[in-house]
């Protein structure tokens, strides 16, 4: 039986989902956030299909910031799974020296 690309109706996952892109100026001690934006995943995540056409990549927007040398880029990822009452949940994900 051929497989079909059409949506799978299933519930929802989540509640929320996001990624914040950061861009943090290297100092001593903690590094102050110079540049962040919020982007909304949450229907990235929730459309899948029978076909399983989603690979695992995702390219986000982009944000610029004039950090001079020592900036880092930085991302966390928060999830709100449906109805576990928590809320949003951040998961940290550490600098790129390239940014």
């Amino acid at each position: 039986m051929p497989r079909s690309n059409r949506p799978v109706r299933s519930a929802p996952i989540f509640d929320g989902a996001k990624i914040r892109l950061q861009i943090m100026q290297s100092r001593q001690g903690t590094d102050p956030v110079v540049a962040e934006q919020d982007v909304e995943i949450k229907d990235r995540l929730e459309k899948a299909t029978s076909s399983g056409d989603r690979d695992g990549h995702y390219r986000t927007p982009t944000i610029s910031h004039r950090a001079g040398s020592g900036a880092d880029g930085n991302t966390v990822l928060y999830l709100d799974w449906h109805k576990d009452g928590r809320g949003y949940q951040g998961h940290d994900y550490k600098g790129s020296p390239t940014v």
